[in-house]
Protein backbone atom coordinates (compact mmCIF):
# COMPACT_ATOMS: atom_id res chain seq x y z
CA UNK A 1 0.00 0.00 0.00
CA UNK A 2 0.95 3.66 -0.23
CA UNK A 3 -0.53 7.05 0.59
CA UNK A 4 -2.68 7.11 -2.56
CA UNK A 5 -4.66 4.13 -1.26
CA UNK A 6 -6.26 6.15 1.52
CA UNK A 7 -7.45 9.56 2.59
CA UNK A 8 -5.20 12.27 4.05
CA UNK A 9 -6.78 14.13 6.97
CA UNK A 10 -5.38 17.57 7.82
CA UNK A 11 -6.65 18.95 11.12
CA UNK A 12 -6.71 22.70 11.60
CA UNK A 13 -6.82 23.11 7.83
CA UNK A 14 -8.46 26.53 7.94
CA UNK A 15 -5.66 28.05 10.03
CA UNK A 16 -2.93 30.28 8.69
CA UNK A 17 -0.53 27.36 8.32
CA UNK A 18 -3.10 24.67 7.64
CA UNK A 19 -4.61 26.22 4.53
CA UNK A 20 -1.14 26.71 3.05
CA UNK A 21 -0.22 23.08 3.76
CA UNK A 22 -3.41 21.91 2.03
CA UNK A 23 -2.64 24.15 -0.95
CA UNK A 24 0.87 22.71 -1.19
CA UNK A 25 -0.38 19.12 -1.09
CA UNK A 26 -2.97 19.87 -3.77
CA UNK A 27 -0.29 21.41 -5.96
CA UNK A 28 1.72 18.20 -5.59
CA UNK A 29 -1.18 16.10 -6.77
CA UNK A 30 -2.68 14.86 -3.52
CA UNK A 31 -6.42 15.12 -4.15
CA UNK A 32 -8.05 12.77 -1.66
CA UNK A 33 -7.87 15.25 1.21
CA UNK A 34 -10.17 15.59 4.20
CA UNK A 35 -9.90 19.10 5.65
CA UNK A 36 -10.92 19.57 9.25
CA UNK A 37 -12.02 22.91 10.66
CA UNK A 38 -13.46 24.07 13.96
CA UNK A 39 -14.30 27.75 13.48
CA UNK A 40 -14.71 29.35 10.10
CA UNK A 41 -14.19 27.26 6.96
CA UNK A 42 -14.07 30.19 4.56
CA UNK A 43 -10.38 30.03 3.66
CA UNK A 44 -10.13 26.28 3.19
CA UNK A 45 -13.27 26.28 1.05
CA UNK A 46 -11.65 28.94 -1.12
CA UNK A 47 -8.48 26.84 -1.50
CA UNK A 48 -10.40 23.69 -2.40
CA UNK A 49 -12.60 25.55 -4.91
CA UNK A 50 -9.52 26.97 -6.61
CA UNK A 51 -8.50 23.37 -7.38
CA UNK A 52 -11.99 22.48 -8.65
CA UNK A 53 -12.77 20.34 -5.59
CA UNK A 54 -16.18 20.38 -3.94
CA UNK A 55 -15.78 21.86 -0.42
CA UNK A 56 -18.90 20.00 0.73
CA UNK A 57 -17.12 16.72 0.02
CA UNK A 58 -13.74 17.65 1.50
CA UNK A 59 -14.44 19.75 4.62
CA UNK A 60 -15.40 18.33 8.01
CA UNK A 61 -16.27 20.06 11.26
CA UNK A 62 -15.25 18.69 14.66
CA UNK A 63 -14.34 19.90 18.12
CA UNK A 64 -11.12 17.97 18.59
CA UNK A 65 -11.42 17.73 22.37
CA UNK A 66 -14.66 15.75 21.91
CA UNK A 67 -14.37 12.01 21.26
CA UNK A 68 -17.93 12.02 19.93
CA UNK A 69 -17.17 14.77 17.40
CA UNK A 70 -14.02 13.03 16.22
CA UNK A 71 -15.86 9.75 15.83
CA UNK A 72 -18.59 11.41 13.79
CA UNK A 73 -15.93 13.06 11.64
CA UNK A 74 -14.25 9.71 10.95
CA UNK A 75 -17.53 8.13 9.90
CA UNK A 76 -18.32 11.08 7.62
CA UNK A 77 -14.87 11.01 6.01
CA UNK A 78 -15.03 7.28 5.38
CA UNK A 79 -18.48 7.69 3.82
CA UNK A 80 -17.36 10.43 1.43
CA UNK A 81 -13.69 9.73 0.78
CA UNK A 82 -12.68 6.37 2.21
CA UNK A 83 -10.45 5.29 5.12
CA UNK A 84 -7.98 7.74 6.60
CA UNK A 85 -4.49 6.24 6.35
CA UNK A 86 -2.62 9.53 6.78
CA UNK A 87 -3.31 11.82 9.74
CA UNK A 88 -1.67 15.24 9.91
CA UNK A 89 -2.28 16.79 13.33
CA UNK A 90 -1.84 20.50 12.67
CA UNK A 91 -4.62 21.87 14.89
CA UNK A 92 -3.47 23.82 17.94
CA UNK A 93 -3.47 27.20 19.59
CA UNK A 94 -2.11 29.25 22.44
CA UNK A 95 -2.61 32.28 24.66
CA UNK A 96 -0.32 34.54 26.66
CA UNK A 97 0.17 34.56 30.39
CA UNK A 98 2.88 34.16 33.03
CA UNK A 99 2.77 30.73 34.64
CA UNK A 100 1.79 31.90 38.12
CA UNK A 101 -0.99 34.06 36.72
CA UNK A 102 -2.57 31.42 34.49
CA UNK A 103 -5.78 29.88 35.77
CA UNK A 104 -6.12 26.12 35.80
CA UNK A 105 -8.76 26.48 33.08
CA UNK A 106 -6.46 28.57 30.85
CA UNK A 107 -3.63 26.07 31.22
CA UNK A 108 -5.89 23.09 30.55
CA UNK A 109 -7.48 24.75 27.51
CA UNK A 110 -4.14 25.15 25.74
CA UNK A 111 -3.06 21.63 26.70
CA UNK A 112 -6.35 20.32 25.29
CA UNK A 113 -5.98 22.25 22.01
CA UNK A 114 -2.49 20.93 21.37
CA UNK A 115 -1.93 17.66 23.21
CA UNK A 116 -5.37 16.20 23.89
CA UNK A 117 -6.55 16.87 20.33
CA UNK A 118 -3.49 15.04 18.97
CA UNK A 119 -4.08 12.10 21.29
CA UNK A 120 -7.81 11.80 20.58
CA UNK A 121 -7.43 12.06 16.81
CA UNK A 122 -4.67 9.47 16.82
CA UNK A 123 -6.74 7.17 19.03
CA UNK A 124 -9.70 7.37 16.63
CA UNK A 125 -7.79 6.69 13.42
CA UNK A 126 -5.11 4.23 14.57
CA UNK A 127 -7.41 1.16 14.47
CA UNK A 128 -8.10 1.77 10.76
CA UNK A 129 -4.39 2.04 10.03
CA UNK A 130 -3.65 -1.12 12.02
CA UNK A 131 -6.37 -2.99 10.13
CA UNK A 132 -4.77 -1.98 6.82
CA UNK A 133 -1.24 -2.63 8.13
CA UNK A 134 -0.31 0.78 6.76
CA UNK A 135 -0.48 4.35 7.95
CA UNK A 136 1.23 7.65 8.63
CA UNK A 137 0.74 10.03 11.53
CA UNK A 138 2.48 13.41 11.55
CA UNK A 139 2.21 15.48 14.72
CA UNK A 140 3.35 19.06 15.24
CA UNK A 141 5.43 20.41 18.07
CA UNK A 142 7.32 23.69 18.41
CA UNK A 143 10.84 24.90 18.93
CA UNK A 144 9.68 26.47 22.19
CA UNK A 145 8.64 23.05 23.42
CA UNK A 146 12.40 22.49 23.74
CA UNK A 147 13.75 25.98 24.45
CA UNK A 148 10.84 27.39 26.46
CA UNK A 149 9.59 30.95 26.26
CA UNK A 150 8.26 33.31 28.90
CA UNK A 151 4.50 33.75 28.87
CA UNK A 152 3.63 30.43 27.26
CA UNK A 153 4.33 27.71 29.83
CA UNK A 154 1.13 25.89 28.92
CA UNK A 155 1.97 25.86 25.20
CA UNK A 156 5.59 24.83 25.84
CA UNK A 157 4.44 21.98 28.10
CA UNK A 158 1.86 20.74 25.60
CA UNK A 159 4.24 20.83 22.64
CA UNK A 160 6.98 19.04 24.61
CA UNK A 161 4.44 16.37 25.55
CA UNK A 162 3.49 15.86 21.89
CA UNK A 163 7.06 14.65 21.30
CA UNK A 164 6.73 12.07 24.07
CA UNK A 165 3.37 10.94 22.72
CA UNK A 166 4.89 10.58 19.26
CA UNK A 167 7.78 8.41 20.46
CA UNK A 168 5.50 6.09 22.43
CA UNK A 169 2.94 5.58 19.66
CA UNK A 170 5.72 5.06 17.11
CA UNK A 171 6.99 2.13 19.19
CA UNK A 172 3.49 0.71 19.53
CA UNK A 173 2.72 0.87 15.81
CA UNK A 174 6.01 0.07 14.05
CA UNK A 175 5.17 -3.62 13.69
CA UNK A 176 1.98 -2.66 11.82
CA UNK A 177 3.83 -0.52 9.26
CA UNK A 178 2.42 2.70 10.73
CA UNK A 179 4.92 5.54 11.07
CA UNK A 180 4.55 8.31 13.64
CA UNK A 181 6.77 11.39 13.49
CA UNK A 182 6.67 14.96 14.73
CA UNK A 183 7.67 18.21 13.05
CA UNK A 184 8.89 20.79 15.56
CA UNK A 185 8.15 24.14 13.96
CA UNK A 186 10.08 27.34 14.36
CA UNK A 187 8.71 30.75 13.40
CA UNK A 188 6.75 30.98 10.16
CA UNK A 189 5.25 33.86 8.23
CA UNK A 190 1.68 32.68 8.84
CA UNK A 191 -0.28 31.55 11.87
CA UNK A 192 -0.01 32.93 15.39
CA UNK A 193 3.13 34.85 14.38
CA UNK A 194 0.82 37.51 12.93
CA UNK A 195 -0.21 38.42 16.49
CA UNK A 196 3.35 39.37 17.49
CA UNK A 197 4.22 43.11 17.46
CA UNK A 198 6.64 44.12 14.70
CA UNK A 199 9.43 45.17 17.08
CA UNK A 200 9.41 41.79 18.83
CA UNK A 201 9.17 39.99 15.51
CA UNK A 202 12.34 41.67 14.29
CA UNK A 203 14.14 40.54 17.44
CA UNK A 204 13.04 36.97 16.78
CA UNK A 205 14.24 37.05 13.17
CA UNK A 206 17.64 38.34 14.27
CA UNK A 207 18.04 35.23 16.45
CA UNK A 208 17.28 32.82 13.59
CA UNK A 209 20.53 31.72 11.88
CA UNK A 210 18.74 31.70 8.50
CA UNK A 211 17.74 35.34 9.18
CA UNK A 212 14.17 34.86 7.97
CA UNK A 213 10.80 33.42 8.91
CA UNK A 214 9.82 30.08 7.43
CA UNK A 215 7.54 29.77 4.42
CA UNK A 216 4.47 27.58 5.09
CA UNK A 217 5.23 25.75 1.83
CA UNK A 218 8.34 24.40 3.56
CA UNK A 219 6.09 22.68 6.09
CA UNK A 220 4.15 21.21 3.19
CA UNK A 221 7.38 19.95 1.63
CA UNK A 222 8.40 18.24 4.87
CA UNK A 223 4.97 16.63 5.18
CA UNK A 224 5.08 15.49 1.56
CA UNK A 225 8.38 13.76 2.28
CA UNK A 226 7.11 12.08 5.45
CA UNK A 227 4.09 10.62 3.65
CA UNK A 228 6.18 9.41 0.72
CA UNK A 229 7.35 5.84 0.19
CA UNK A 230 10.89 7.05 0.76
CA UNK A 231 10.16 7.88 4.40
CA UNK A 232 8.72 4.53 5.52
CA UNK A 233 11.82 3.75 7.62
CA UNK A 234 11.56 7.02 9.56
CA UNK A 235 9.42 6.71 12.70
CA UNK A 236 9.53 8.11 16.21
CA UNK A 237 11.61 11.02 14.96
CA UNK A 238 11.47 14.76 15.60
CA UNK A 239 12.19 16.87 12.53
CA UNK A 240 13.24 20.39 13.51
CA UNK A 241 12.13 22.92 10.91
CA UNK A 242 13.32 26.28 12.21
CA UNK A 243 16.11 27.83 10.13
CA UNK A 244 18.73 26.67 12.64
CA UNK A 245 17.19 28.41 15.64
CA UNK A 246 17.50 25.22 17.64
CA UNK A 247 19.48 22.16 16.58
Amino acid sequence: MNVSDGTILVTGSNGGLGSHVVKYLLEKGFRNLACHYRGSDVEIRRVLSSFDLDPAKHTFFAELTSEEDIHRMRVAIEDKLGPVLTLINLAGGSSNGLSWKLSKQDFQHVVDMNLMSTFLCSKEFIPTMRAHAFGTIINTSSVIGTTGVAGASHYCAAKAAVVGLTKATALELASKNVTVNVIALGYFSEGIITQIPEAILQTIVEKIPARRLGNPAEIGAMIAFLISDGARYATGQTFHLNGGLYL
